[in-house]
């Protein structure tokens, strides 16, 4: 007896005996009658969009889930139950395909992830929201064909330009419009564009404007904001406590990873923007070794020139010089900087800070070699005075610091520098505000020569004068008779008249203000190479300088009489 034939199969046998003639006996299929079947099964929400069913996850209902033939076309159509199930019943083997109607404001989730007795079958595969055509054999109840549903979750919403400077958004700054938004989404492991638009009017309201607003299925995404290059860099991220009115973007004009589930709203994304700032200009051969940039003396073209930003340590913004010497490093943001030369063979950084700003070198290897002093950059600022003087050869010795202060009767000058080289020792000089030359004090300190760290030297200078102002320098003197000098700096005498001057920067104006007996003193304005730039007598114990025509710089104001020098204070003029 043979059994388990499907219906409508013919069976074909074959006999051999040996010795004999093989024999095919055919034995035509039989009148069966087909058994009917089922077809079910659930429909769910997907609340994080993965495409499968997660516990905690409920079964929708009220959702219509309808039957078609691949031959006769609809058949019937059923409501899922309270749990989301569903069920067709009697149903004759044939081959089918179903489609289910989501309710307005629910779509199919991702079709065949993972586990397919745990996943959703429904997509496009015969027309919207069908599945693919199975075949239902006689008999066979086939209860896996399950329906993820979800509801787009809205991601969004404001780019806006901070216009008073202050990191979040206020109410009467204006939005960004025309700016390119994009929507990344991890989707099953690979991040990719999902979803992009511009910003432009808030729908409903005539003037809100840098809005944006994406629809999207649950999971995992980020928003980048596409800023061309309009002069804007972002504000600093994250400032206050108040999510909906900070930023939220990075460096790269990205906001945070985040996860958003099925209908759920993410309304306080925001991106502010405003002015950059900028820092510049000019490289140059300093053939004196004076530190200072001098007429005639050449610009060097091809200087690589990077801003590092100090908290992260990140290269932010590089440059190149041109053929007259300059740079630009713009698109600075609201941080903290130093800049980072790139030196040519043979060549090292001259002496720093030794005159005015605009022509002096910047260079004082604050952040390790040919680098600069640390700059506060803001929204809007532009600097243009760093600049960087290279000479020939090596220079025997780095300047990092020089000052000198009054203790004990005696003036004390110290000073620390690095990298020495054939450096035999170190000599100070000193004038008065009355003399015109300097003159050697007696005394020297022998070099260590340590080249790989730092070395702090003193002297001291006893033959003083306590009511008189002192300048001292160093002068550093090589093995084989070479020398340089340090920054100049000043100890006040002890006089019998307070000076006090403020602002300091100043821009437009400074008060000097005197104490005690003021009669035939006058106020004298010098500049970085003690050149007179303005003479005033004291008329009364407050003074006003009128700094409008003065040109931008760090000027000596001396409080003096006819035969006497009182006081020295440095001004800093800002424009």
């Amino acid at each position: 007896m043979v059994t388990g034939i499907p219906s409508g199969v013919n069976l074909t046998l074959t006999a051999t005996t040996p010795g004999c003639t093989t024999r095919v006996i055919a034995i035509p299929a039989g009148n069966c009658t087909p058994v009917n079947g089922s077809i079910g099964d659930f429909v769910w929400h997907d609340l994080n969009g993965d495409g499968q069913q997660n516990f905690g996850e409920p079964g929708l209902p009220g959702i219509i889930v309808q039957l078609y033939s691949m031959t006769t076309g609809f058949v019937a159509q059923k409501t899922t139950a309270a749990g989301g199930l569903y069920l067709f019943t009697d149903v004759p083997p044939a081959n089918y395909y179903l489609k289910i109607l989501p309710p307005a404001g629910w779509d199919l989730t991702f079709p065949d992830i993972g586990n397919d007795n745990t996943d959703s079958d429904f997509g496009s595969f015969n027309g919207a929201s069908t599945t693919a055509t199975f075949t239902l054999n006689s008999g066979q109840n086939n209860t896996t064909i399950d329906a993820g549903l979800f509801k787009c979750a809205k991601i969004g919403q404001l780019v806006w330009y901070d216009s008073n400077k202050n990191n979040v958004y206020d109410s009467k700054e204006n939005g960004i419009n025309g700016l390119r938004i994009y929507l990344w989404k991890n989707h099953f492991g690979t991040w990719r564009i999902w979803d992009q638009t511009f910003t432009g009017s808030k729908p409903g309201s005539p003037s809100d404007d840098g809005y944006f607003n994406f629809c999207a299925p649950p999971g995992q995404y980020y928003v980048e904001v596409v800023m061309p290059p309009l002069g804007l860099v972002r504000v600093v991220p994250n400032v206050g406590s108040n999510r909906s009115i900070d930023s939220d973007i990075d460096s790269q004009g990205k906001t945070y990873i985040f996860n958003i589930n099925s209908g759920q709203i993410i309304s306080d994304l925001g991106a502010g923007y405003y002015p950059m700032a900028v820092l510049g200009n000019l490289v140059w051969r300093d053939e004196n070794v004076n530190g200072k940039q001098d007429i005639g003396e050449p610009k060097v073209p091809g200087i690589l020139v990077q801003a590092i930003e100090i908290n992260s340590g990140t290269v932010v913004a590089s440059g190149v010089t041109d053929n007259d010497g300059i740079y630009t490093l713009d698109y600075l943001e609201n941080a903290q900087y130093y800049l980072k030369f790139v030196v040519p063979a043979g060549f090292s950084a001259t002496i720093p800070r030794t005159t005015v700003d605009e022509l002096d070198s910047d260079v004082d290897h604050s952040y390790g070699l040919n680098t600069t002093r640390a700059m506060n950059m803001e929204s809007g600022v532009v600097n243009n005075n760093i600049d960087l003087g290279v000479a020939y050869g090596v220079l025997p010795v780095i300047w990092l610091d020089v000052n000198a202060k009054r203790s004990g009767g005696v003036n004390s000058v110290q000073w620390k520098v690095s990298s020495e080289i054939n450096v035999s020792h170190y000599i100070l000089e000193r004038k008065s505000a009355n003399e015109l030359e300097f003159i050697e004090i007696q005394g020297s300190v022998k070099a260590t020569n340590n080249f790989s760290g730092q070395s702090i030297y003193n002297l001291n200078d006893a033959e003083i004068d306590k009511n008189l102002t002192y300048y001292y320098r160093i002068k550093q003197i090589d093995f084989d008779g070479k020398y340089s000098y340090s920054n100049m700096v000043y100890v006040n005498g002890d006089v019998g008249l307070s000076v006090s001057l403020y602002p300091n920067p100043a821009s437009q104006m400074a008060q000097v203000e005197l104490t005690g007996d003021f009669e035939n003193t006058y106020l004298e304005l010098l500049d970085s190479d003690m050149r007179l730039v303005r003479n005033l007598k004291v008329e009364k114990s407050i003074t006003v300088l009128d700094l409008n025509e003065i040109a931008q710089g760090v000027y000596i104001l001396r409080v003096k009489s006819e035969n006497r020098v009182y006081k020295d204070s440095k001004l800093i003029v800002i424009k």
